[in-house]
């Protein structure tokens, strides 16, 4: 295999880091191959997220202890934006997993009773840190951070989500437009796109016209994105011009994927491919590098 590194081509050298990265993902979890799983220096040495959203380790655990537990119930949007705004495991777990009483878990006797009370008691039992490190949380002031989530995401729930949900199974939303309902203080735009992307595989979602299409932009995306267009990396973006020219990345990469025995990436997982892309791209010139790397080679 070519290094990526020595491919001159922009969007070639784009793919094949998407190639890369899949075939390590393939090598360790399907074959169960011992590493190294690839000749690439940075790969070998750094985590890099995969480049199907589905497959990370704690999309994994949402999709077990909330889309698939709540299909066919509307108890899956709450749970939905009450994990993203943790996106911690342990956290999760304790949250959606372990009964509380009746046999319900914590977040079944919160929704059953709408008292922020259970959720701040349940809080203070659970060992810190209580939120992801991957991205900014925010948590409402005047509390500690997991008191604060705790906070916002009772706010979030005082919102008429029970006909929101009635309304999106009769009519499914755009994703553009399911972005803008799930609007809340303290949720910002990145864990909003974070919302939807889980909850676009829901059945009744899987026809809407955008599901490819649709993306919001994150920092390391918008880099990622001027990095294979070859403009300053740091050169700021409008969502509009980000959302079209992606979509035109998208329509240059897919055949150079399907030549490769890849499928097409729906928009969201190519964004989250260019933020992966921009930290690789940073080490390989050496203006910085991944937190995560691979202990001893594992």
């Amino acid at each position: 295999m070519v290094r990526i590194a020595e491919i001159n081509d922009p969007v070639d050298k784009f793919v094949a880091f998407i190639h890369a990265r899949e075939t390590i993902r393939f090598r360790r979890f399907e074959r169960c191959d011992p590493p190294p799983w690839t000749d690439d220096p940075i790969l070998r040495e750094y985590r890099f997220t995969n480049i199907h959203r589905e497959d990370d380790t704690v999309s994994q655990h949402y999709q077990k202890s909330i889309r698939d537990k709540y299909v066919e119930c509307n108890t899956v949007l709450p749970a939905t934006v009450a994990y993203r705004w943790f996106n911690r495991i342990s956290t999760c777990d304790s949250l959606f997993n372990e009964p509380h009483r009746n046999g319900n878990s914590t977040f079944e006797e919160y929704l059953a009773r709408n008292d922020v009370g259970i959720l701040m008691e349940w809080i203070r039992t659970v060992p810190k840190p209580h939120v992801t490190g991957s991205f900014i949380i925010q948590g409402k002031m005047g509390h500690t951070k997991g008191e604060g989530v705790c906070c916002y995401i009772h706010d979030w729930c005082q919102k008429p989500w029970r006909e929101l949900w009635k309304a999106w199974n009769m009519n499914p939303p755009l994703l553009r437009d399911m972005y803008a309902m799930v609007a809340s203080e303290g949720l910002g735009s990145f864990m909003r796109g974070q919302i939807v992307a889980d909850l676009k595989y829901l059945p009744f979602m899987k026809e809407v016209p955008d599901w490819w299409s649709w993306a919001t932009p994150g920092p390391g995306s918008q880099r990622g994105l001027n990095i294979v267009c070859g403009y300053p990396m740091e050169q700021p973006w409008n969502k509009r011009d980000w959302l079209v020219t992606l979509n035109h990345l998208s329509s240059q990469v897919t055949p150079k994927l399907n030549s490769m025995g890849m499928e097409q990436l729906h928009c969201q997982d190519l964004q989250n491919c260019l933020c992966e892309w921009s930290k690789y791209w940073k080490t390989l010139n050496g203006w910085g590098r991944p937190r995560q790397t691979f202990k001893h080679g594992a």
